[in-house]
């Protein structure tokens, strides 16, 4: 019941065709990486932002081991 008909189903892509799409979407992403934010700078930022924070932890580990220091023997002396 079927008849095949081999060149009707078909669709013909040269490498013409390939290559134009490839360019087309190779333009389109360059836009939208062009429109995103910087992100080697945020990364920058970020890092700053942590190493900050660590001196900050340090500095307050450094108050809390002096203060813890001298309380020790005011408790002592005072009890």
């Amino acid at each position: 019941m079927t008849e095949e008909h081999p060149e009707t189903a078909g669709v013909k892509v040269s490498m013409r065709d390939i290559y134009l799409e490839v360019q087309r979407q190779g333009r389109l992403l360059e836009k939208i990486a062009n429109s995103l934010p910087d992100s080697e700078a945020k990364i920058d930022d970020h890092e700053v932002r942590i190493r900050r924070l660590e001196q900050r932890m340090w500095q307050a580990i450094g108050v809390f081991g002096f203060l813890a220091a001298i309380i020790s023997p005011l408790v002592a002396v005072l009890t």
